[in-house]
């Protein structure tokens, strides 16, 4: 089995080609990825393949590259898969493309006027003004470039190596699909970077979230540290907690969480799953961070940030005892 090296000089862009040749070609080469500065004289052997990610590393990587390798440099294109929103705007819209330089702006918006030609596009240069008559900003993947006045933005993700560079590096490793094939495997990886690209953003909105309720449930705290928790608000607890799993097992977890702050003790999640399997309660990783993730939504614990780990608030110790009560009278 080949080897093909992937070089690049920034590891983010060399995370997305890798990922990409591996949904390609993962069952018949071995990759590679190395950034520039880890590219050493031994790394690459004679039999090898190697992709740069532009054409100036070519005389910058040449002393480490034997003669008898292919150079293949990737060309990239914009990924159709995480395109959808475009796809949905009216006709005739006034397009910022917004990227980390104007080179690469103005490739991408080439690259979205041949797909979506129903549009107008500006390669947006930071040297100059921002345009009055903009109704989208487009950009690949380089959402902290875009002021943040601006609410109409599509993120398509970072741009990907396009198919012609997909059909060069097929004919290299001797890949022996066909055509078709090679294209449907083309498409299932850009399906999957555009997949990363909906859990990215998804766990960004899911994070701001949580800040905004950790927020709240601390006002809460204060003030429901001593009183007890009204009827509804204990059904609409367990409603909640019910949508995601068995009740159950979030109890556990929260005596768990209770039995650390009576022991002025922190448990991390590899201790508390410790403990539930004592239980007889098996999770995973998985599992246990969506059910504590609901819980701070809730505001029955509180995460901390670094070494502060998760805690039982108030209002989930006050939970607990007034489930328990209620169970233990047949409620």
């Amino acid at each position: 089995m080949r080897k093909l090296h992937v070089i690049s000089i920034q590891k983010v862009y060399l995370d997305i080609v890798v990922n990409q040749l591996a949904e390609i070609f993962g069952d018949a080469i071995e990759l590679s990825a190395i950034t520039l500065q880890e590219l050493t004289m031994d790394v690459i052997g004679e039999q090898d393949i190697v992709i740069l990610s532009k054409e100036i590393l070519k005389g910058i990587t040449r002393p480490f590259i034997p003669e008898s390798c292919p150079i293949i440099i990737a060309n990239r294109e914009v990924n159709i898969a995480a395109t959808k929103e475009l796809y949905k705007l009216q006709e005739g819209q006034q397009i910022l493309v917004i990227n980390d330089t104007i080179e690469h702006a103005v490739e991408t918006a080439i690259s979205l006027k041949n797909i979506y030609f129903e549009h107008d596009y500006i390669a947006y240069d930071p040297v100059d003004l921002m345009p009055s008559t903009i109704n989208w900003i487009v950009t690949p993947g380089e959402m902290e470039l875009v002021p943040r006045e601006f609410e109409n933005v599509i993120d398509i993700g970072p741009r990907t190596l396009d198919f012609k560079t997909v059909q060069e590096t097929a004919k290299n490793v001797k890949c022996e699909l066909e055509q078709v094939l090679l294209m449907n495997r083309y498409y299932k990886s850009q399906l999957a970077l555009a997949e990363k690209l909906v859990d990215k953003n998804e766990l960004q909105n899911k994070k701001m979230s949580v800040q905004q309720t950790t927020k709240r449930s601390k006002v809460e705290d204060r003030t429901e540290k001593n009183n007890p928790l009204p009827e509804e608000t204990m059904r609409s607890i367990i409603e909640k907690i019910e949508e995601h799993g068995f009740l159950e097992e979030s109890l556990a977890i929260l005596a768990i969480y209770k039995e650390a702050k009576e022991n002025f003790e922190s448990f991390g999640r590899a201790t508390v799953k410790l403990k539930l399997r004592d239980a007889g309660i098996t999770f995973s990783d998985q599992q246990l961070r969506l059910r504590l993730e609901i819980m701070q939504e809730i505001g029955l614990v509180n995460a901390r940030q670094g070494r502060g780990g998760t805690k039982l608030s108030d209002k989930g110790e006050t939970f607990l005892k007034q489930h328990n009560e209620a169970s233990s009278v047949g409620f």
